[in-house]
């Protein structure tokens, strides 16, 4: 089997929206993210993306303001009829890319803030335990069909963690899945990706929302992969996390998570050269949604882009510089 390259974090997350003005405002004001980028997206990424000639786009990069190494690309695209990829969708319903986990420095105040500009929430704000870790989470439902998912540490006292005033950078991507198996032996057999975290779990809070007497009954199967380690030895930022509800039927979206459909179209992640990955993907039984191609990207200008889809759908793009 050909080797891959641990090609480290997902940089880059790519979001579908429909009002991109009110979007960037709510960044700022809920997250404490700054624009670093905006202008036209590339005809070229739009034409790979497999979109019709007459379709044109904006784009708004926002990053933390103290740490930008995981950034959130805001697309507005016109000419294109939409619907929502995950639409009216429930934690258990699977297909493309549920939220973006970032840490929090006040999960409570930032809710009640996301409530007053027209955000909800799968529950009110709970307190989850995950191993010997308590922390203050919501999953926000925001416009578009996109969630948040805001963990604030409580305890014990986190010695590090990433730069931010209120909202971290995304440090996960979040899918529910149909089968756990088939999605974890994706990104490790397909990606050369490593599970760090693989079992199951049982809910001790309810911040999804089911009925509360199924809360800690029906379990959930979780595996947690990353493509790379940081200068520290830890599984860096950039993460994905592959939940499959077990008992729960729901509604499946896979074949929606397509440009230019609305909520979280891709993660982006950067190689070394992405034909020779495309090649090395193939090798290992991936089938490419994007063959190698030039595109230029704002903030990068000219890369080599590729891209994959998961079993449940998720666009995974990898891009080299040109």
């Amino acid at each position: 089997m050909n080797a891959l390259p641990m090609t480290g974090a997902w940089h880059d997350a790519v979001v579908s929206v429909s009002d991109i003005d009110r979007w960037c405002a709510a960044l700022d004001h809920l997250f404490g993210w700054s624009e670093i980028a905006r202008g036209s997206v590339d005809q070229r990424l739009l034409q790979a993306w497999h979109l019709a000639a007459h379709i044109t786009a904006e784009e708004r990069v926002f990053a933390n303001r103290d740490d930008d190494t995981q950034r959130v690309r805001l697309i507005k695209f016109s000419g294109a009829e939409q619907v929502q990829i995950r639409s009216s969708a429930m934690g258990w319903d699977t297909g493309g890319i549920f939220s973006l986990l970032c840490y929090a420095r006040d999960t409570d105040a930032i809710f009640s803030a996301a409530q007053a500009i027209g955000w909800s929430a799968y529950h009110d704000p709970v307190d989850m335990h995950f191993g010997d870790r308590t922390l203050r989470n919501v999953v926000l439902r925001a416009w578009d069909g996109v969630n948040f998912g805001l963990y604030c540490p409580t305890s014990p006292s986190p010695s590090s963690l990433p730069a931010y005033s209120k909202v971290s950078a995304p440090f996960n991507g979040q899918q529910m899945v149909r089968a756990i198996a088939p999605a974890q032996n994706f990104y490790s057999d397909a990606l050369g990706w490593t599970a760090w975290y693989s079992g199951t779990l049982r809910l001790n809070c309810n911040n999804f929302g089911m009925p509360a007497n199924y809360v800690g009954v029906l379990p959930k199967n979780v595996a947690i992969v990353a493509g790379g380690k940081s200068t520290d030895g830890a599984w860096a930022y950039g993460q994905v996390e592959l939940v499959q509800w077990d008992g729960f039927a729901g509604r499946d979206f896979s074949a929606r998570a397509l440009a230019p459909n609305l909520g979280i179209l891709a993660l982006r992640v950067p190689t070394v050269d992405s034909a020779a990955h495309a090649v090395a993907l193939q090798a290992r039984g991936a089938e490419l949604f994007v063959a190698p191609q030039r595109v230029s990207l704002l903030t990068q200008g000219e890369v080599v882009l590729c891209a994959v889809r998961t079993p449940d759908g998720a666009i995974i793009e990898f891009v080299s510089a040109a």
